[in-house]
């Protein structure tokens, strides 16, 4: 979160490369595995956690690495746009195949870690204190996100394509779930990660 510019070493930005294609990775390679250990009623989860910054992000398809212009924080809500889009266009196509597994996103809050170690300095010392008193814990920031992953009442699907927040479904901005918006990033992704 709010890294200086830099690349991976496949050559992305570094919020998109880790945050977003790193997790689409992963993902893909144990798709398989997922939609075979899940069972019906005993769905396999796949839960992102992505931040309430998505909704100010921008996906930019002709510009994904940040390179015509570039803000740590908006690269940072790009990511996590995209893994919101990601969560939500991997439920649907498992929906459409029939498969016992399901994708959401969550957000788990403002969490007191290392997260914004890369603040200008005063800032940090100023979130630092702040933190202590406002934010949550990890234990606490860690509900939602095992709230999606393992919960009873979500069985059979039921978090599916879904954002979580505060351990419930939330509405989120309505670009973040254009069906066409979310296919051309799914294809784009396989596309750089050489997938196809």
């Amino acid at each position: 979160m709010l890294l200086p510019e830099g690349r991976t070493e496949d050559g992305f930005e570094q919020h998109f490369g880790v945050n977003y294609l790193g997790h689409f990775l992963l993902t893909w390679l144990l798709l398989d595995t997922l939609k075979d250990s899940g069972k019906y009623g005993y769905f396999s989860r796949v839960v992102n956690v992505s931040s309430s910054a998505h909704r100010i992000g921008e996906i930019r398809l002709n510009d994904l690495n940040s390179c015509q212009s570039y803000s740590a924080h908006a690269a940072y809500c790009h990511s996590k746009l995209a893994q919101l889009w990601f969560s939500s266009h991997l439920h649907q196509e498992l929906q459409c195949g029939g498969f016992p597994l399901s994708s959401c996103a969550v957000d788990p809050g403002m969490v007191d870690t290392a997260l914004y170690r890369h603040l200008w300095t005063p800032l940090c010392l100023a979130q630092s204190t702040i933190a202590r008193l406002l934010f949550r814990t990890p234990a606490e920031g860690a509900t939602t996100v095992l709230f999606a992953a393992l919960s009873p009442a979500l069985e059979g699907g039921g978090c599916g394509g879904g954002y979580w927040a505060n351990g419930h479904r939330e509405m989120t901005t309505p670009p973040s779930f254009d069906p066409q918006l979310q296919l051309s990033l799914w294809e784009t992704s396989i596309q750089l990660l050489g997938l196809q």
